[in-house]
C-alpha cells in the first residue's frame, strides 16, 4: 500500500519566501498591502475640509519622512503616533536587533509625495483619525519599476497634535475603474472601498515586549476571512483577507507557549460555492545560516470545511530546535501542534 499524502500541504509549502530563512530573517519585512474591497459606507466616516486635511497630511508626513532620512530620533518620536512607536520598537526587539539604532538602518527611503497627486481625505473616530489618499507612480523601495499606485497615509490626533501612523498602498494596474475614479478625485470611491478608510477607533498602544528567546513569525493565509490572534498574551495580530507573515512580538520560548484566535467570514460564499481553504502556521526562525524554520503550530482547513476559533497551548521542545538543523533532519521529525488533524486524500487509483 502506498503512503497517503496530506492535502492542503500546498498552503504551507510556499511560506518560506514570505517567512525568509537563515540570516536573512533579521531584515525588515517587505511591506504588504491589504485587499481593496468594496463595502457599504460606514456611518462613522466623515469628509473633512480637503485643503486643511491635505495640509495636515503633508506637513506631518514630510516631517516624519525627513526624520527617517536624517536619522533624527527626537523628530521621529515627535511626528510618530505613540502606538506606532511601541509597535516598531517591539518589531525590532523581537528580531534581536537594537532599538533605536536599527530604526534607521533601512535602505529604502520613504516615498516622496511631490510626484503624486492628491485625491482626498476621510476622517473617523469623531475626527481623531485621518486617511489621505494620493495616486501616482510611487517608489516604495521594494524593487521593480514603480507602478500606478494608490498611497493611503494614516494619521491619529493625540495630545493635541496630529501624528503619522503608517501607510497602505494598492497597485492600480488591474483596477482601471477605481484608478479612473481616483484620477477624477471622486471622494465617493474613498468611502466605498475600505482600503481608503481611516481608523474607526484610535489604535491601542501595546505593552513593550521582552527580548525573545527565539525569533518567530506567524503565517496566515485567510482568503475571505478575518483572523484576530494573540500569541503568548503579548503579540496581537489582525489578518484580513490576506496571505501574510508577521513577526511575533516577544518571540517564542522553550516550553509552553499559547496562541488564541478568532476566525470570521467577511461575506458568505455565493450559493453552491465552497469557502476557500485557510492556513495558520507558527514558526521559529533560524538564526544560523542554512538552518530551516521550525514549525511549532499548524491549523489548516480545506475547501468548504468549517473553521473553529480556539485557545491552545503548544510546546517548543529540544527536538523542535534540533530539527531546524538539516544535519539532524533524518528520521522522524517532531510534528507541530495541530488542533485539527490534517486530512488525507485517497491513494491514486482508489
Amino acid at each position: 500500500m502506498k503512503n497517503r499524502t496530506l492535502t492542503l500541504r500546498r498552503l504551507l509549502a510556499c511560506t518560506l519566501p514570505l517567512l525568509g530563512g537563515g540570516a536573512a530573517l533579521a531584515q525588515a519585512p517587505t511591506p504588504q498591502t491589504p485587499t481593496l474591497r468594496q463595502n457599504s459606507v460606514p456611518t462613522w466616516i466623515a469628509v473633512p475640509n480637503q485643503e486643511q486635511a491635505r495640509d495636515i497630511a503633508e506637513t506631518v508626513y514630510n516631517t516624519w519622512r525627513q526624520s527617517m532620512i536624517s536619522s533624527n530620533l527626537a523628530a521621529w518620536q515627535s511626528a510618530t503616533a505613540q502606538s506606532r512607536q511601541v509597535k516598531v520598537r517591539n518589531m525590532i526587539v523581537s528580531q534581536k536587533r537594537e532599538f533605536p539604532r536599527s530604526l534607521f538602518a533601512q535602505e529604502a527611503t520613504p516615498p516622496a509625495l511631490v510626484s503624486l497627486r492628491y485625491v482626498g481625505a476621510l476622517t473617523g473616530a469623531n475626527g481623531y483619525t485621518l486617511a489621505c489618499t494620493y495616486i501616482g507612480k510611487a517608489d516604495l523601495g521594494i524593487g521593480g519599476k514603480p507602478a500606478n499606485t494608490a498611497l493611503v497615509l494614516l494619521f491619529v490626533h493625540e495630545n493635541g497634535k496630529w501624528k503619522y501612523d503608517q501607510l497602505r498602498f494598492f497597485n492600480l494596474s488591474h483596477l482601471p475603474q477605481v484608478a479612473e475614479r481616483l484620477r477624477k478625485k471622486d471622494i465617493a470611491v474613498l468611502k466605498e472601498q475600505d482600503g481608503f478608510h481611516p481608523y474607526e477607533k484610535l489604535p491601542a498602544t501595546p505593552p513593550p515586549c521582552p527580548a525573545p528567546q527565539y525569533i518567530a513569525k506567524v503565517f496566515v493565509d485567510a482568503p475571505g476571512r478575518v483572523v484576530d490572534m494573540t500569541i503568548n498574551g503579548i503579540s496581537h495580530h489582525n489578518f484580513e483577507d490576506v496571505r501574510l507573515a508577521e513577526i511575533v512580538s516577544g518571540g517564542l520560548r522553550r516550553g509552553n507557549n499559547t496562541i488564541s484566535y478568532t476566525i470570521r467570514d467577511i461575506a458568505k460564499p455565493a450559493e453552491g460555492a465552497k469557502t476557500p481553504p485557510l492556513a495558520i502556521g507558527l514558526f521559529i526562525m533560524p538564526e544560523t545560516e542554512g538552518n530551516n524554520p521550525g514549525r511549532c503550530f499548524e491549523y489548516i482547513v480545506g475547501d468548504g470545511d468549517p473553521t473553529v476559533s480556539g485557545n491552545y497551548t503548544f510546546t517548543v521542545s529540544d527536538d523542535t530546535i534540533r530539527a531546524m538543523n538539516p544535519k539532524n533532519s533524518k528520521g522522524v521529525q517532531p510534528a507541530p501542534f495541530r488542533p485539527v488533524p490534517l486530512k488525507q486524500k485517497p491513494e491514486e487509483g482508489k
